[in-house]
């Protein structure tokens, strides 16, 4: 699509902050050709950053997707691909940008590192619950990766009971205790379609990430009743004390 924005968090994953040109203002929402903030998607919050435009810096409190393409692989989740991507803005602002200017782009990324261990960890738990009750995945209705800890929510009549979860934390704390390396790649068909991999478990997955169990220290597990159909494992974490100087480069 022509106002598509290139998803350049999936290029550089690391990156801090990119030059890009402005290709479409729609209300207070700044779209450019090019960014590295993730807009929020699977459940993980977006970003947020700034614009710095000359010697002024504007803030973006959120980012997400606009309308593009369905795409569908087999064995894939369908999603949205080729989108313009909208940085919001407060409309105070929007008399400092116009359309094909240049401006530098900066991501918060305390907040990013804090998303993606968020992320990653909840992967974790996936992993183990899949391993435990089979085809679980399937079950998920609902997800929210945010800073400070992420949840699942399950369609099951089966009740997660205090000793599930206390099991399922020690043996969450135990595989991420390895130092185990994490990959993400692309579907072979396309380079929107990534997928998370670790310890040989794969899950469909086009979120953020560590590269490395090492950065989360530890995990803490909750549980909560949804009622009747429903099951809700949510966790908090302890992260390394210098994990986002670690895998964010100057």
């Amino acid at each position: 699509m022509s106002n598509a924005t290139i998803k350049y968090y999936y290029i550089e994953p690391y990156l801090k902050e990119l030059n890009a040109k402005v290709i479409d203002i729609i209300d207070n929402k700044i779209v450019l050709d090019k960014t590295i903030a993730y807009a929020e998607g699977g459940g993980q919050e977006s970003d947020r950053g700034v614009f710095v435009i000359g010697d002024r810096e504007i803030e973006f409190y959120d980012v997400q997707k606009g309308v593009g393409k369905n795409l569908y692989l087999e064995n894939f989740p369908v999603i949205s691909v080729e989108t313009p991507i909208y940085h919001y803005i407060n409309s105070k602002d929007l008399k400092y940008f116009k359309k094909n200017q240049e401006v530098k782009i900066k991501i918060d990324t305390l907040r990013r590192a804090k998303l993606s261990i968020s992320h990653s960890a909840i992967h974790f738990v996936l992993m183990v619950i899949e391993k435990r009750l089979p085809g679980y995945e399937n079950r998920i209705y609902g997800a929210k990766i945010k800073e400070d800890g992420a949840r699942l929510d399950f369609k099951t009549t089966l009740k997660f009971d205090a000793n599930f979860i206390k099991s399922l934390e020690d043996e969450v704390n135990l595989i991420i205790s390895k130092n185990l390396p994490i990959k993400t790649y692309t579907h072979k068909k396309h380079q929107e379609a990534w997928y998370w991999e670790c310890n040989g478990y794969i899950c469909p997955c086009g979120g953020t990430h560590i590269d490395n169990s090492k950065y989360i220290k530890k995990v803490f597990l909750k549980r909560k009743n949804l009622g009747k159909n429903g099951q809700r494992v949510s966790l908090t974490y302890e992260a390394d004390d210098f994990f986002q100087e670690r895998f964010y480069s100057e």
